[in-house]
């Protein structure tokens, strides 16, 4: 049987359409190990089409849908739910040009680079500050782990711009 990750980015593959892995999966790339339940991906809004098409002819099924977010869940206790963060076309090409391919077992995808993971995890904590907690934790190890990649004065831009008010006090406090 194939794993979703073989699943998704094979068929991206063979589309040649592309996606970057965030979430709990892209975390290993910077050093962090972190148990999660769901593959977590950004692709282009206009080629979800693509990904929705390759899901469902693997038995997935669209379980939720808002204008940036698309989630999938398989009846399969092996396979897991598929969350999909769409953005526009801009936005997409900035991120897959300092991303960086990554291998987990046979595939090969990219994620993005850490200043761009740490602005979707701080992006995530301020639209639901429920999961401050865990992506906090995320963010501080990903930081630990590669000190001196991001400026101090970097690093508080990005929480100042895609953060809750006051997260980078709360980080640096971690650190």
């Amino acid at each position: 049987m194939k794993t979703i990750l073989e699943i998704i980015w094979n068929g991206l593959k063979t589309r040649n359409v592309a996606a970057l892995l965030i979430g709990g999966h892209a975390l290993p790339a910077f050093g962090v190990a972190r148990q999660t339940v769901d593959i977590d991906c950004l692709m282009v809004d206009s080629d979800s089409k693509v990904l929705h098409d390759i899901l469902t002819e693997a038995g997935y099924k669209e379980t939720d849908r808002t204008k940036n977010f698309v989630r999938y869940s398989h009846s399969s206790v092996y396979l897991m739910d598929v969350d999909v963060m769409l953005v526009n076309h801009d936005t997409f090409d900035k991120m897959l040009r300092s991303s960086s391919v990554y291998q987990i077992g046979s595939v090969s995808m990219r994620v993005p680079c850490l200043e761009h993971l740490i602005a979707l995890k701080l992006h995530a904590i301020k639209n639901n500050l429920k999961r401050e907690l865990r992506d906090l934790s995320d963010i501080v190890e990903m930081l630990r782990n590669n000190q001196e990649e991001i400026a101090k004065e970097k690093l508080e831009s990005i929480c100042t711009r895609y953060g809750p008010d006051g997260i980078y006090a709360k980080l640096e406090g971690y650190l």
